[in-house]
């Protein structure tokens, strides 16, 4: 038995132990149950079910270590949300699984990392932080360590225990030090042989209590939220990374060990909606990447599962990005690792939500292989200062051992990156052995005062707060709302516009579309005065604003196209509370959604709440990179669209991209868009810092431009497929519209149902539907036919219609013509063998969109015309983003409908007519073979008939008076 035992132990540390993986579903928050939405989540035991409550998709299911159900099933207890049954985890629930193991294998020696992934907005800081009393992984582990620490200080007074705290930000590649203050730089990621990957000059600050590390983490995300404002940041788009790490100095007989453990927390940024991603293991898109780092990261799950399933041997790429080569260990080396996956139950969500499981599906094949990092405290510091002066020698010209600073699989290294990494090894080297040897006390101590001037300094904003009328910024994050405060004491007037001004403004702001001399504000008698300078872009409450305007509390301040405020002003709070008023909580969004003048989300139509919500988060991101191109000069200017979507009634948001130079429009994915939005960024920061790289970037890499030889939809047609149901044919000539709901032509369709040979059904085959569920089981056959287009603009040449019929992957496409009218002459039968459920709910609710396609003709801006992007963006200049819609696809569909509704009708008084004419017969004749039961039936049939033709008829009404 002991024999078994021992094999069986060395399999487990040989092969590896699995990433564990849980899933956590949160209730509804505000926004979705505004607009009632659907709960698309349900778990069983550790498996997890996701619903396609919209799409119609199968039920698909996950299988993780643990799936917490936080959704319903609880009450609040003094501010404690407790379990009202046993379906519901609480925050000790997800403590006992996760962070007792953390808490166990960080006091045995092991490396341990917590992941926490999600949408924006899942619940992440929930399950990790936490609020109140209901507190997360992290304080509950953090609390637990510091009374663990205490006692056994108590029991053994010769042995001690450090923690040491820092906090890393990763945004487009470039790593920032949080505890940096004003010294903000990006830092170098250096490797050596022993220790992996490292961040050289990371600053590693002592904490001897969890309200330390709250206060250091508050720090960090106050500097988070002052950089995201100057890099036009959000926090959906940038990692975090805290590292916690413990050391054990430990006396047993007579000899001084050194137990190490480093706890990284990593909250990763949030996941977008995009079916190709990574996180799937399928090749990337350019359009659906999220960015660089999380489709590294993807990209490197994959490789590390499919080598833990037996894959051939592959090279893991953690170099592709800093965020993978920072978690090397993490991932795939020396640690005991967690991930966290954030679930929003809402159907609205379901793609992303859907796109976090596939990711934390991946992740749960990862298996690592942790060892316990404990050595003599001497062996230690004698190794790290042999380690130094055998690299001090190499820089001083001796040879140079190359392998100390480089693995084996990596590619040429530069000798300039050689001797740069050994100078930041001998750095993190030096710190280390100063860390053994100091005196740990005094090092807590200075790192103590620091944090008390922080408080000190904090606690005086905080008294400000409470009598002076102040701004506080808002952010997409909430956990960065309220860390930027500027006041406006009794009598001052302060100015506020960009850095380039002498003498220098009074709030200096960084972000889009910012002024030297943009607005200032005076404070005359507790009174906030707005005044906005000439072309400066103010908006108060979504109003744009010129001038001067008193400012109220809780308004909401846009200034530029980035840096959201609002209004506080105490004296004004206490005297509407006195009067009985009541002030609702703004957020960003609010804000945002003011601006773009969307109606509430009760006023959207119903299936359109994912329409709402892309139009919400799409709106800021337009203002944002039209103002960059504006700054660029890059002559492009970007709207939001609607558009039909392909096999759907319903609409979806997609972004234009016009070139003034061409004259030429593109349109855009949401996820195309939101990929070169970053790259724009990209740019836009080297533009800011004086960096005029961003000029030589090939047109091919330049998210502002486009080949002028893609293909472009011109517009689209929307068609009833309802009569196929009933075996009817339909002919009709269609206009087709853009996206502007202008008509760029007419196109003529024509489909009927017909024989596996292709031939025509026709009466005398006296096959007859009532109900299209009569079709179930049996085979369906149609013949589509686009003989011809009329009218399409002559700017458009090389011109092709293309569709997906039903569960199609690939486009059914006509020939490619030029001209005005083509004549096209395009025949193409489509199968169902058999008809199911879902193809004649398919039939009765979708709508068969065919885009019409062409490549654009050039119209060049006259030479000499000098006008920038802005004065040309000004020319048509409107101050919303508001989406320019596509004139309702319903309409196109309804009028099909009728037309198919009409002919039902039609074909029901044919076979009424010949009833009776055989019952005229049989009287005639004195037959009395003709049951009425039967005629019965058919009449009742043809009532029912008819009255779907009168709801046809009402649909179209109904239609029109809304239009």
């Amino acid at each position: 038995t002991t024999l078994l035992y021992t094999i069986k132990f060395e399999e487990v540390m040989a092969e590896g132990e699995a990433v564990k993986v849980a899933v956590r579903v949160r209730p509804f928050n505000a926004r979705e149950k505004n607009m009632n939405a659907k709960l698309c989540i349900k778990m069983n035991g550790p498996t997890t079910y996701i619903n396609d409550l919209e799409g119609g998709d199968e039920e698909k299911f996950f299988t993780f270590d643990y799936s917490y159900w936080s959704f319903d099933d609880f009450e609040d207890i003094d501010g404690y949300l407790t379990p009202t049954s046993g379906k519901y985890h609480d925050q000790q629930h997800v403590f006992n699984d996760v962070g007792v193991s953390i808490r166990e294998n960080s006091w045995n020696g092991f490396n341990c990392s917590l992941f926490a992934y999600g949408q924006t907005g899942s619940g992440k800081s929930y399950s990790i932080i936490g609020y109140g009393k209901n507190k997360g992984v992290v304080p509950l582990y953090c609390e637990d360590l510091f009374i663990r620490m205490a006692e056994l200080q108590k029991e053994s007074p010769d042995n001690s225990y450090q923690v040491q705290f820092s906090m890393l930000e990763i945004y487009n590649e470039s790593v920032f030090d949080l505890l940096a203050g004003k010294d903000r730089k990006a830092l170098k990621i250096r490797q050596s042989k022993q220790r992996g990957f490292f961040v050289q000059g990371l600053k590693k600050t002592p904490v001897g209590s969890y309200k330390e590390i709250e206060d250091r983490m508050a720090e960090g995300t106050a500097n988070r939220t002052v950089a995201a404002t100057k890099m036009n940041a959000t926090s959906s788009r940038a990692h975090t990374v805290v590292e916690l790490t413990l050391t054990q100095k430990i006396v047993s007989d007579g000899a001084n060990m050194t137990k190490t453990s480093v706890v990284n927390l990593v909250d990763l940024a949030g996941s977008e909606r995009a079916s190709s991603t990574g996180a799937t293991g399928a090749t990337l898109k350019q359009g659906a990447a999220i960015n660089k780092s999380l489709s590294a990261l993807g990209n490197v799950i994959a490789a590390l599962a499919s080598a833990s399933e037996g894959g051939k041997k592959t090279i893991i790429p953690y170099r592709d990005s800093s965020l993978t080569m920072i978690l090397k260990n993490a991932l795939g080396g020396n640690s005991k690792t967690v991930m966290i996956a954030a679930l929003s139950p809402a159907s609205v969500n379901y793609e992303e939500t859907l796109s976090t499981l596939r990711f934390a599906d991946r992740a749960k094949q990862i298996k690592t292989k942790a060892t316990v990092n404990e050595s003599p405290t001497d062996k230690l510091i004698r190794e790290l200062r042999e380690e130094n002066e055998k690299l001090k020698k190499m820089l001083e010209g001796g040879a140079i051992d190359t392998s100390m600073v480089k693995d084996d699989d990596e590619d040429d290294v530069s000798e300039e990156e050689i001797q740069a990494r050994i100078q930041a090894l001998m750095e993190e080297n030096s710190a280390e052995k100063e860390t053994m040897e100091s005196e740990w006390k005094n090092r807590l101590e200075a790192a103590q005062k620091a944090i008390e001037e922080l408080k000190a300094e904090q606690s005086r904003k905080e008294e400000l707060k409470s009598n002076t009328p102040h701004l506080l910024n808002l952010n997409a994050d909430e956990q960065l709302c309220g860390m930027i405060v500027y006041f406006f004491e009794a009598g001052s007037e302060k100015r506020m516009g960009n850095k380039m001004t002498d003498p220098p403004n009074d709030i200096i702001l960084s972000g889009l579309e910012i002024e030297p001399s943009h607005c200032s504000i005076v404070n005359n008698g507790g009174k906030l005065t707005l005044t906005v300078h000439e072309e400066a872009k103010v908006h108060v409450n979504g109003e744009y604003v010129s001038g001067k305007l008193d400012l109220m509390h809780s308004d909401r301040v846009l200034i530029g196209a980035n840096n959201v405020f609002t209004v506080v002003n105490p004296a004004e709070y206490e005297a509407g509370l006195k009067a009985g008023l009541v002030y609702y909580k703004f957020t960003y969004e609010d804000a945002m959604e003011e601006v773009q003048h969307l109606g509430s989300k009760d006023d959207a139509q119903k299936g359109e709440e994912i329409l709402q919500e892309d139009i919400a988060q799409l709106g800021p991101m337009i203002g944002e990179v039209n103002a960059m191109s504006c700054a660029l000069d890059k002559k492009v200017k970007f709207e939001i669209v609607i558009m039909p979507e392909e096999g759907k009634k319903r609409r979806t948001a997609m972004v234009s991209m016009f070139s003034y130079l061409t004259s030429c429009t593109y349109l855009l994915s949401r996820d195309e868009f939101i990929s070169r939005k970053y790259k724009m960024e990209e740019m836009y920061q080297m533009f800011v810092e004086g960096d005029d790289s961003w000029k030589s970037i090939s047109q091919n890499e330049d998210p502002f431009t486009e080949d002028e030889n893609k293909e472009t939809t011109i517009g689209t047609v929307s068609i009833s497929l309802k009569s196929l149901g009933y075996l009817f044919e339909q002919e009709q000539t269609f206009t087709i519209t853009n996206y502007q709901g202008a008509p760029k032509g007419e196109l003529r369709v024509e489909y009927f149902p017909c024989k596996e040979d292709g031939s025509l059904i026709t009466e005398d085959d006296d096959v007859f539907v009532d109900d299209p569920d009569s079709l179930i089981g049996q085979p369906l056959q149609f013949v589509l036919k686009i003989p011809y287009a009329r009218g399409i603009p002559k700017r458009f040449e090389n011109v092709f219609c293309r569709y997906k019929c039903f569960l199609d992957s690939v486009y059914s496409s006509t020939s490619t013509i030029t001209g005005v009218n083509p004549e096209y002459g395009y025949t193409k039968m489509h199968s169902c063998k058999p008809v199911t459920d879902q193809f004649v709910d398919y039939l009765e609710k979708s709508n068969l969109v065919i885009e019409v396609v062409g490549t654009q003709i050039p119209v060049r801006m006259k030479e000499g015309d000098m006008r920038t992007t802005k004065q040309l963006m000004n020319s048509n200049f409107s101050q919303t983003t508001t989406p320019r819609a596509l004139m309702d696809p319903e309409k196109q569909a309804i009028m099909s409908e009728l037309d198919s509704t009409k002919k039902r009708a039609d074909k029901q008084q044919n076979k009424l007519v010949k009833v009776q004419e055989l019952l005229d017969s049989a009287k005639a004749n004195n037959q009395d073979s003709i049951s009425v039961e039967d005629l019965q039936k058919i009449l009742e049939s043809n009532a029912n008939s008819m009255g779907i033709a009168v709801a046809g008829l009402l649909a179209v009404l109904k239609f029109q008076k809304k239009q």
